[in-house]
This record gives structure tokens, sequence and C-alpha cells, in this order.
């Protein structure tokens, strides 16, 4: 008699590749006689910003030793296409010449400059995240066999006015572009514009690879905002960056006797790179923090006039459009901030900070305001890095990240004393973004709940992982799959699947499903973080996603859910941040984004719809 076959048992779930990656990133270990930092000069803004209003600024980039290219841990800067009459090849900073004179002169006609431009605003970048998250952040895109994970800087990319990171070529990659006949600012007649010399394109890009790194789901568009997400939120860390720059912020703030308004240098975004592409010839930067002119911090119930109203969440809008409008969300926040810690200033200085004085600010006063917005900066500028470790894994809405950021704050900072929770809810009401279903406008309705029952993974308890010396660095290959199968192996368990609104396999597919893939751990990371009173926070923080086959009006596509977990030393979970597929609502809404706004992203075939490749260069087309 044939023997009988034994049935293939239906696997659980699924470990990501992206799990042993975050292995496989290894920035440098600082040798104890190295330098901390390695100084190098850049553009603060771009080259249309003169020197007198801190355009030029020495910067403290991480010390790392670095090969000719300059190529280090993280990235690999190419020196190749550099268009004529500029010429490049590799730059060593680690010449004992360059060290000495903190690198190469600012000069876009320099193209070895170019180079020391996107290495070191890139390497801020990249601290800014780490330093928020207390890890290091690894690569969406797999290294190459035998090669250290690094991204490729690409700063002559090509001919274009545009600027790029793709997670299939694995590379950031800058245009340059001759500037349009009726140009504005400080651009010339059939002038090279080079994006790689603009802070803040550099800081966008960079971030949006970031951003990949920590959250491979957001680069799906089923909803407007999603799209609008990465935008909004790679601005935003351009924006807060430049309060990093002391000469920038005395400079601006002398100018608008201590108001942030729109045409500052430190509310615009991409001066030069605006200017160039003006088709009338006007001096605009490319985008704004500030959605209204004049728009001054809002400390009141009153509602504003409809002549001086924010820019109202709107489905309807483009990408960009839609994602400054959460720009300005924060921003008014920050300014609202600020406003409230700087007041003392202007009373010791005998001056009402609400009527805008004509005389110049004291030199004192303004080094005081400086240094207080800076700080502020810095503080919002954590707040809202922090703020993706408490987001869904995917769909992305503004509401949620609102919720993401009360509750990253308020698991740190318990008192708020300034209002920081407070001023954050208000702008974001004023502009019609709020979190579906909750019903009051106060900290404790906002922020994430725990879950009503306690649930507990032993395993991942912090005195049961290993590390490579510190919390932010990993152990091995090895042990981040052991830590991601501990969580695979509890979050699918029939008795816990519900509570991670995740479909377990064998289970019976929910209405309107036709295919439930298993679920799969795309990451378990250490969260660390400082608390102003000086505590020192750890937590796991990980993600399941699930990709769904949905039928809906008779067509079908994928639908993306899953859930974020949170977990704390001792092992037992904090938050469970999820994306259920069974709602009704979720799936309307992604088949209306997939057949109107969103449909450049989207293609269908036999009534079947298929995500297109290269997302974010989509995105960038549609300015």
């Amino acid at each position: 008699m044939p023997k009988k076959r034994t049935p293939a048992l239906v696997k659980a779930y699924e470990v990501s590749s992206r799990v042993p990656r975050q292995a496989q990133i290894r920035p440098y270990q600082r040798d104890p006689r190295a330098p901390v930092t390695r100084p190098l000069r850049i553009y603060t803004l771009d080259p249309s910003v003169s020197d007198r209003l801190g355009g030029v600024a020495t910067v403290p980039v991480p010390y790392e030793p670095l090969l000719a290219g300059p190529i280090g841990s993280i990235f690999k800067v190419s020196w190749e296409g550099a268009p004529s009459p500029i010429e490049a090849n590799a730059l060593d900073l680690d010449d004992p010449y360059l060290l000495l004179s903190s690198g190469l002169s600012p000069s876009p006609a320099t193209g070895r400059f170019h180079l020391q431009m996107v290495y070191a605003v890139c390497s801020i970048t990249y601290a800014a995240f780490s330093r928020a998250l207390g890890r290091d952040i690894a690569w969406a895109t797999p290294s190459t066999r035998g090669e250290p994970l690094r991204l490729t800087v690409r700063p002559f990319g090509f001919r274009g006015a545009n600027a790029g990171y793709s997670r299939e070529a694995g590379d950031l990659s800058f245009g340059y572009f001759t500037a349009r006949g009726k140009r504005a600012g400080f651009t010339l007649k059939n002038g090279i514009i080079c994006t790689a010399l603009s802070h803040d394109v550099v800081v966008h890009e960079t971030t949006h690879a970031l951003l990949d790194g920590l959250r491979s789901e957001f680069m799906n568009p089923t909803n407007v905002d999603v799209p609008a997400f990465h935008e909004g939120f790679s601005d935003l860390i351009a924006l807060f960056l430049h309060f990093t720059y002391p000469d920038v912020v005395e400079r601006a703030i002398r100018e608008s006797h201590g108001s942030f308004s729109r045409g500052s240098l430190l509310t615009d975004l991409a001066r030069e790179f605006g200017y160039a592409r003006s088709r009338f010839g006007r001096a605009e930067a490319l985008r704004s923090g500030v959605d209204i002119n004049g728009v001054a911090a809002f400390d009141s119930d009153v509602l504003p006039s409809k002549q001086n109203a924010p820019k109202s969440y709107d489905p309807k809008l483009e990408p960009h459009a839609l994602g400054s409008v959460l720009v300005s969300a924060v921003f008014e926040a920050f300014t609202t901030i600020v406003k409230r810690k700087t007041e003392r200033y202007y009373s010791i200085a005998g001056l009402d900070p609400q009527s805008p004085t004509i005389a110049p600010l004291g030199d004192a006063l303004v080094k005081a305001l400086a240094e207080e917005a800076s700080y502020v900066a810095g503080q919002f500028l954590n707040i809202c890095i922090r703020a993706i470790d408490y987001c869904p894994p995917a769909d992305m809405e503004f509401g949620e990240y609102l919720r993401a950021m009360i509750t990253a704050d308020g698991d740190l900072e318990k008192s708020d004393k300034w209002g920081f929770r407070e001023a954050l809810m208000r702008s974001f009401r004023r502009r019609g973004i709020f979190p579906d279903h909750v019903r009051f406008m106060t900290e404790d309705a906002v922020r994430w709940q725990p879950p009503r029952d306690e649930l507990r993974i032993p395993e991942l308890a912090f005195s049961n992982l290993s590390f490579d010396g510190e919390p932010g660095r990993p152990a091995s290959v090895r042990e981040l799959n052991r830590q991601a199968n501990a969580l695979g192996t509890f979050v699918t368990d029939r008795a816990n699947a519900r509570a991670f609104r995740l479909v377990a396999p064998g289970e019976r597919l929910p209405k309107g499903i036709v295919q439930a893939p298993p679920p799969m751990v795309e990451s378990v990371r250490v969260t660390r973080r400082a608390a102003p009173d000086g505590r020192v926070l750890f937590d796991l923080v990980a993600e399941v996603t699930q990709t769904c086959t949905v039928s809906f009006k008779g067509e079908l596509f994928d639908m993306n859910g899953g859930c974020t977990v949170v977990i704390d030393p001792q092992g037992k979970i904090r938050y469970v941040i999820y994306k259920k597929f069974t709602s009704v609502d979720r799936r309307a809404r992604q088949h209306a984004a997939m057949r109107g706004p969103l449909k450049a992203f989207w293609k269908k075939t036999n009534n079947r719809y298929t995500m297109l490749p290269d997302v974010l260069k989509r995105v960038h087309s549609m300015k």
C-alpha cells in the first residue's frame, strides 16, 4: 500500500529579511582616543544665502575613519557624473590638510565640495535619528554580498530639477539643472543649480531613506495620508535642523524681531531650488513651514478669521500640499511653545512680545531667544522622530501620528509644564486633523491605551536578550532571529492573535477577505530614551504586518494590516497599535483612493489592483 502523505504544516508566521539587517548595520565604534566629531564646512541652507546671514557654517559631524569617496560605515558617496564645467574626483577627508582646515571651502564650482556637503548633511541627519531613538537604523535595501550595509549617495545623480531616494536602487540621487529664464533670487541666467548643495533637499531625501528603514509599509500608498506623511515628515526634519545653526537662528530673529514668519531663513525650505524653478521670477522658496502670512503662535480658543486661517486638511490635495498641512500643524505648536518660554525675556527687556517693535533687539536678548528656540526645536525634533516607534505599521493617517506624538512624549515627560502636547492637539484640531473615534481633546483620550488583558513574552525580557556591548546594538543575526521567532510564535497563537488583530493561519477568513498569508515579523528593535529628569527608559519596539487580499465591489486588492508592539524590559506588552482588516470603512477608503487621487501609484489588471514601483519617484513627479 502506498504510504500516506503527511499534510504540509501551514507556517504560522514569517520573519522578514529586514530583521537580520538590523545586525548588519555597523556604525563606527569610537576608539577612546579618537575625536567625537569631525568639523566640516557646509551650506546651512543653500548657496543663495549670504555668509553674512549665516549661510556657511562649520558643523560637528560624527567622527569615523573614511576611505576616499568619502566612504564611511553608513554612507558611500559617489563622485561620478559631474556636469561640465564642474569637475570631481574621490574626496579624501582624512587628508591631513583637510582635517586641519575643516574640509574644503564651500563653492558650487568645486565638484569635490558637493561630496563633502552631502556626506556631512547625511551624517548629521542620521545622527539625529540615532540619538532620538537610542539605536542604529538599518537601511531598507540589502547590502551587496561581502559589502557593509551602506546607502549610496550620488550628488551628481542625473540631469533634472529633482532629487530622490530609491529603495529599489538603494541610493539617494540628486539632480542638477539650468535655472529658468525668469529666474529669481541669486540665480544666474543659464546658471547650474545642484540640489546636492541644498541642505533641505539633502535632509529631506535622507529622511525618506531613514523612514523607509524604520517602517517598510509606509511606502505603500493605501490612503492619501501615506505619501503626504512621507513628504511632510521629511520637511519637518529639515525645518527643525535649521535651528541647529546658531548664526542662522540669530540673524533670522534679528530680522523678524523675534517672530517666525513666511519668508524667514528658518521657515523656508529649499530657497535656491524654488528660485531657480520659478516660472515668473518670483523669489519664493520651494515650500514653507508657515501656511499663512504673519501666522502667530496660537494660544487662544478664539477661532481665526477666514482671511487669516490656516490651510485645512483636504484629502483632495496633492501629496506635497497635504504634507505641508502636517508641517504647519507641528510648526505652529513649536512657535507656541517658543512664545510661552520667551515671554519672560521680553518682560526683562521691557518689551511687549505681543506688539512687534521697530527698534532692533539687543544682542543679549537675541542670543537668549535663539538659544531657547534652538532648544525647543531639538525637543520637537526628538518628539517627531520618536513618534515613529508609536505609529501603526501600515496605512498611516495624520490623526494617528498625533496620537503617536502624544503617547511618545507622555511616556517620557509626565508633567508637560509648558504644554507641548496641548499645543500639538490644538494646532492639529485647527487644521481639521484629529484621530477618528476620539471624543475628547484631552491627553488621556488621545494617547494610545494599553491592552485590556495583561500580555507578557518572557523570552523578550531584557534579562533574556543579548547585545553587542550596548542595548542599541543587537548581538548577532542569530539573536535577532531568535527574538523575532519568540514574537511571531506569541502573536500568532490562536489565543493571542485576536488581541493583535491578526488572521491566524487555519482560522476562518473574515468576510470580504479571500486570502490571508502568514503574518510577517518585520522588526524587533531596542529603543532608548533619556527623560528630562535623568531617567533612561528602554523598550522593545516590534512590527508585525499582514497583507490580506480583499474583495470589494467585485475588485481585488491587497490591504496591509498588523500591529506595532511596544514591550517593556520585563517582557510585558505596553501597547498594541494595530490596523485591522475587518474595517469596511478602510476598504472603501483604499478602494476610492486607488481609483481616484492615488491612481498614479496603482495598476489595474483583470479587476485586480497592484502597486507600481518607485513610489517616491512618482510622488516627486507630482509637484
